[in-house]
């Protein structure tokens, strides 16, 4: 093999022996690097990394990788950096030679700081990023000489659980209205239309509804536009409200004499209405068929023969 090599006089770029050797390094990483190379410092600022790589044949998938192969080289660098805007920046580093850790890390200072003095169009730099809230003051928080606006609305307060009939009513109404979006999710509710609709919710619990026939009441039969989910379950709470059973009114339950069920007889019932309902249907097989009745066709025509 000959070799003839011309040094050109402009627009080249200087790669070391070592990286072209280097088996760890794809074809992709190897362009990828040598591309950001040969941008001058000016382009190189204002150029990203995905950009550099929009060329290269693969993908997505085959750009992350030779990514990755330069990181694990030290030939590309990557460091996050909030401005005195709050705004963070993302700054990448390529070099002809690997870096470690700690020499990356000095040349991005350098470069934050000299550009924060000179103002050359990067951003200004507060320092590398930290954990924890912004130190930089939001805008629009607060504005000298504005008195803040006070809610005047002559809404009632939110019930508290002592206006229900009682805690465990009150925790478990709260709980079918915030459920009813799984049914429906027309029916989504605030935190304030809950804690508003929930003694009206605890009332049918205290009178003997159970969670399951509350939430059939109040999801059933829906009209086709909702356009408040908290009136329309207000009308339906208030307006479906069952009436109080007095306990005094209901007689005991009491043992079935067929099949030992225990059920509240009425006027003195001995049998439950399934004992019942069976007598009933046993006593209309058992019973004798009606006789059927004849035509005078028929009749005549039987006295004739009988009296031949």
């Amino acid at each position: 093999m000959l070799l003839h090599a011309i040094a050109p006089s402009r627009d080249f770029t200087q790669i070391a022996n070592s990286l072209v050797w280097d088996d760890e390094l794809s074809d992709s990483a190897f362009r990828l690097l040598v591309r950001a190379l040969a941008l001058g410092p000016a382009k190189a600022r204002a150029t990203t990394v995905t950009a550099l790589a929009a060329g290269l044949s693969g993908g997505r998938i085959t750009t992350d990788r030779a990514r990755r192969q330069l990181t694990r080289a030290g030939l590309l660098h990557t460091t996050r950096r909030r401005g005195t805007a709050g705004q963070v920046r993302t700054e990448s580093l390529v070099s002809n030679v690997p870096l470690d850790t700690a020499e990356a890390e000095r040349l991005f200072d350098e470069h934050f700081e000299h550009t924060s003095r000179a103002g050359d169009g990067g951003p200004p730099d507060a320092g590398k990023r930290t954990r924890g809230p912004s130190t930089v003051r939001a805008l629009g928080t607060a504005l000298p000489g504005v008195t803040p606006r006070v809610n005047t609305s002559p809404l009632p307060p939110p019930p508290t659980p002592e206006d229900a009939s009682g805690a465990a009513e009150f925790t478990e109404a709260e709980q079918v209205l915030l459920e009813l979006r799984r049914a429906d999710h027309r029916l989504t509710l605030g935190a304030r239309e809950v804690r508003r609709l929930a003694p009206l919710a605890a009332e049918w619990l205290a009178r003997g509804v159970s969670s399951a026939a509350l939430r059939t009441a109040l999801t059933s039969g829906l009209p086709e536009q909702v356009k408040s989910p908290a009136a329309l379950l207000r009308w339906r709470l208030e307006g479906k409200l069952p009436a109080r059973i007095d306990p005094g009114t209901v007689a005991a339950p009491v043992p079935c004499d067929g099949c030992d069920r225990a059920f509240r007889p009425v006027d003195g019932e001995r049998r439950c209405g399934s004992c019942r309902t069976e007598a009933a249907t046993r006593t209309a097989v058992d019973a004798p068929a009606e006789p059927r009745r004849v035509d005078w066709r028929t009749l005549v025509t039987q006295v004739g023969a009988t009296a031949g």
